[in-house]
Parts: structure tokens; C-alpha cells; sequence
């Protein structure tokens, strides 16, 4: 005879891998939550940097910079190849390459404030991106929360239209909108094409082409005579470049890769839209940008844009746990054969048994007896 399964033992069991995917969701958010910051910060320090840079030089020293750092740390935790050799290459060409030259090009043209709100618009084109390419459900938790941070993002648009937008920086601010389509197709890519190489070592390898490739188009535009005359920059210049190379690309890049394999791109677009409002907080901290009253505003909407999908988010992680709780329940009940009266199976078997023919049945006395205990059970007395 088989021992029959403890619906006790198997609600616990469901209902720690329950918990246990609740963990697992919200590191991810952490660690996307700190690449967004690590990136908003990186446009005011790219900003800042432009005052004794040309763009394609100082993205040449930030990307150095980053993967320098990064093949020190892949030395010393011990090498591993990718796993294939046109994912670094084609994630390294998306971003930080192409993007990262038209965010530079841009900046150099329009305001730190206007190139990170332009960054927030990467949520709404991943999710567009994912819903066609990867075939993604977009939930209406999420759908919400990238409207109501399209809306913040209008708001802080509008908060520059008052200072007149010429052709420079209506080109710098096309240029950014190029950037930031070349880095939502990378969010596409590093989902789609995962193939479980080392994180480490995918990331490294992505920055050693974007280095290559922005230092053939430096030792270009030097040959040309523009820009050579940067090398020569003021070292704050030059701490600001490392620093925004090393922590905004380098760091942000790995947590991205680390945790991009473990969400779906629609949850990563939400979190990503805390870019700007980061972009915007340390413009005005380190640059002395203005905040006014409407920049508060729009971005106050896109992080409660962000929270709101935090929370809903959370509740669709914990309810496996109450649908375990749930059918832990329903497996405890007894069952047995027979007429089922309202919800107590407890009183279904009775009737069952009072069905039962009783001895002495076929007289007049037994058949009534039978009758009345039935009439009894069903009225519950």
C-alpha cells in the first residue's frame, strides 16, 4: 500500500519556492535600481567632462577607463572565454559604441537635463521592442507605469522650452534619441541572445570592441587635426572621464548583465526609467542646473511610476504563495462518495450512510425510519 503525500508538506514546499522567487525578484530590482543611478549620474559627469574634451576623445578615455577595470577584475577572478564570439561584438556595437557615441555628440550639444530626460524614453521603446520582437506580454501594471512615465517626461520637456531650443540643440537632442534606440535594441539583443557565457567576461570583452571601435574613430578624427589638442586637459577633466568610465559604464554594465538574464524586458524598461530622474537630480547638484517647480513634478510622476509597478509587481511574485495556501486547504478536506448537501462534506457522508438501506427497510416502519433520518440531516437537526 503506498503512504499517501502530506498536502501539509507539499504547501510548505510550494510555498518556500514561493518565497524564495520573491528574493530572487527583488535583487534584480536592486541591482537594476543601482545601474540607473550609476547611469544618470554618467550624463552629468559626461557633461561635465565636455569642458576639456572633444565627445569622440573623451568616450575613447570613459571606455578605456571601463575596460581597464574590467580586465582587472577578470584577471584576478581567473579568465573564462564567452561563450560565443559575435555576442561581445554585437552587444559591444550596440552599446556602449553606437549609443554612447550619439548620447556624447548629443551632449556636447544640448543640456545635461534634456539628455537624461531623452534617456527615460529607452523604457517605452524596450517594452515596443520586446512586445514585437520577443513576443512579450505587456501587463497592464506595466503599460500604466510607462504611461504615467511618458507623462513625467513630457513634463520635463516642456520645463526647457522656456530658454529656446536652436538647431544645435534640437541636433544634440536627435542625436541622444539615436543613442538611446541603438541601447533599448542592446536590452533586445542581451535578452534574445543569451547564450551563458561568464557574465564577467561578456561584459569585458563587449567594452574591449566599443573601446576599439571609438579609438578608430578618434585616431581618425585626429589625423583630420580636430581634437588632438584635448590630450592636454585640466586633470579634474581627466578624474571626471575615469570615474564616469569605471563606475557609470563599467559597474552599471555588469549589473545590467548580471540580472538582465533573470527578468523580462518589460521589468527592466520600468526600473530603467529611474534614469532620468537621476540624470536630473545630480545635473542640478554637480552642475548647477536649475530645478523649478514642473521639473519636481515630472519627476516625482516617473518614480511613482516606478513604485507603483514595484508594488504590483510584488503582489504577482507572492501570489503563488496564496495559491498554495489555497489548494493546501482545499487538499486537507475529506472526501467520500455520495450526495454532496451545500459545502460540508462532512454532511454529504452522512446522507451517504442515511442513503444506506436499513435493515428492515422493506416494512412500513423501517422505510419510514429512513425517511425521517434523511429529512433530519438535510434540515441539519
Amino acid at each position: 500500500m503506498f503512504r499517501r503525500a502530506d498536502p501539509s508538506l507539499a504547501w510548505l514546499l510550494r510555498r518556500g519556492q514561493a518565497r524564495v522567487a520573491g528574493r530572487r525578484l527583488r535583487r534584480p530590482a536592486v541591482a537594476l535600481v543601482v545601474a540607473a543611478g550609476l547611469w544618470g549620474m554618467a550624463v552629468s559627469g559626461t557633461k561635465y567632462a565636455l569642458g576639456g574634451f572633444d565627445p569622440v576623445t573623451l568616450l575613447s578615455v570613459e571606455l578605456l577607463a571601463g575596460a581597464g577595470v574590467l580586465w582587472a577584475a577578470l584577471l584576478v577572478r581567473g579568465y573564462r572565454p564567452p561563450g560565443s564570439w559575435w555576442l561581445p561584438v554585437l552587444l559591444g556595437l550596440l552599446e556602449p559604441s553606437l549609443a554612447y557615441l550619439g548620447d556624447t555628440f548629443g551632449l556636447s550639444l544640448t543640456s545635461a537635463v534634456h539628455g537624461a530626460v531623452i534617456s527615460g524614453l529607452e523604457s517605452a521603446l524596450v517594452v515596443l521592442l520586446a512586445a514585437v520582437l520577443l513576443r512579450e506580454t505587456v501587463t497592464r501594471p506595466a503599460i500604466l507605469a510607462i504611461v504615467v512615465a511618458l507623462g513625467g517626461l513630457a513634463v520635463l520637456a516642456g520645463a526647457g522650452e522656456g530658454a529656446g531650443a536652436g538647431a544645435g540643440r534640437v541636433a544634440g537632442d536627435l542625436l541622444v534619441a539615436g543613442g538611446v534606440l541603438s541601447a533599448s535594441l542592446y536590452t533586445i539583443a542581451a535578452k534574445r541572445f543569451d547564450d551563458g557565457s561568464d557574465v564577467l567576461s561578456l561584459t569585458t570583452w563587449q567594452f574591449t570592441v566599443a573601446a576599439f571601435v571609438s579609438l578608430l574613430v578618434t585616431i581618425a578624427r585626429w589625423t583630420a587635426g580636430s581634437g588632438t589638442g584635448t590630450v592636454s586637459a585640466a586633470p579634474r577633466f581627466w578624474l571626471v572621464a575615469v570615474l564616469v568610465g569605471t563606475g557609470g559604464f563599467g559597474v552599471s554594465f555588469l549589473l545590467f548583465n548580471m540580472v538582465i538574464v533573470q527578468v523580462d524586458a518589460t521589468r527592466a524598461a520600468v526600473v530603467l526609467n529611474l534614469i532620468p530622474v537621476f540624470g536630473v537630480v545630480s545635473a542640478m547638484v554637480f552642475l548647477g542646473e536649475g530645478m523649478t517647480t514642473r521639473d519636481a513634478f515630472g519627476a516625482g510622476l516617473i518614480g511613482s511610476s516606478v513604485l507603483y509597478f514595484a508594488i504590483a509587481d510584488h503582489r504577482e511574485a507572492a501570489a503563488p504563495a496564496v495559491r498554495a495556501d489555497q489548494d493546501a486547504v482545499a487538499q486537507t478536506r475529506p472526501t467520500s462518495a455520495g450526495v454532496k448537501v451545500g459545502r460540508s462534506p462532512i454532511l454529504a457522508g452522512s446522507v451517504a450512510l442515511a442513503a444506506e438501506p436499513v435493515p428492515g427497510a422493506d416494512d412500513a416502519t423501517g422505510g419510514d425510519h429512513t425517511e425521517r433520518l434523511q429529512g433530519c440531516l438535510i434540515d441539519g437537526t
